[in-house]
C-alpha cells in the first residue's frame, strides 16, 4: 500500500478516535450532575448513546475546519503537541460559537471551559495517534535510500 494512503488511513481514523474523545469529555462534563446515566445499574446504555451521538455531530461538524487544519499540519510537518492542544481548544470554542449555542457577550463561562477542554483533550490525542508524525510521508524511506 501506498505510505500517502496509508497516512490518510491513520489521519482519519486519529481524526474520529479524537472526535469522541472530545464527546465523551463534554458529555461527561455536562452530565457529571447526572450521575446515574453512566453509572453501573440500570439503563446505562442511554449514557454511552449519548456520547456516540455526540462524537458524530462534533465529528461532522468539525470536518471540514480539521481538513484545512491538517493538511497544513502535514504539509509543513508541525509536530508540536502544543499547537495541536491550543488547535483543539481554540476550534472547539469556535464551533460551539459558530452554532450559536455561545451567549453572544460571554467570552467566560462554565461551557466554554468545557468546550476548550474537550478540545484540548482531542488535539491531544490526535498528536499521540497522528500528529507526532506529521509530514512523515515526504521523508525518505530509510530501505529505499540505500537501494
Amino acid at each position: 500500500m501506498n505510505i500517502l494512503l496509508k497516512r490518510i488511513l491513520v489521519v482519519l481514523a486519529a481524526f474520529l478516535v479524537a472526535s469522541f474523545v472530545a464527546a465523551f469529555v463534554i458529555a461527561f462534563a455536562v452530565l457529571m450532575e447526572w450521575q446515574e446515566i453512566f453509572s453501573t445499574g440500570g439503563s446505562t446504555g442511554a449514557g454511552w448513546l449519548l456520547v456516540g451521538i455526540f462524537g458524530f455531530v462534533v465529528s461532522f461538524k468539525a470536518l471540514l475546519p480539521a481538513v484545512v487544519l491538517i493538511a497544513l499540519t502535514e504539509s509543513f510537518a508541525i509536530r508540536s503537541v502544543l499547537f495541536y492542544a491550543v488547535a483543539g481548544g481554540a476550534g472547539l470554542v469556535g464551533l460551539y460559537h459558530g452554532l450559536g449555542l455561545a451567549a453572544h457577550d460571554v467570552l467566560v463561562g462554565r461551557d466554554l471551559e468545557i468546550m476548550a477542554g474537550a478540545g484540548i483533550a482531542a488535539g491531544f490525542v490526535y498528536w499521540a495517534l497522528a500528529g507526532r508524525k506529521a509530514g512523515c510521508w515526504r521523508e525518505p524511506d530509510a530501505s529505499s535510500v540505500g537501494a
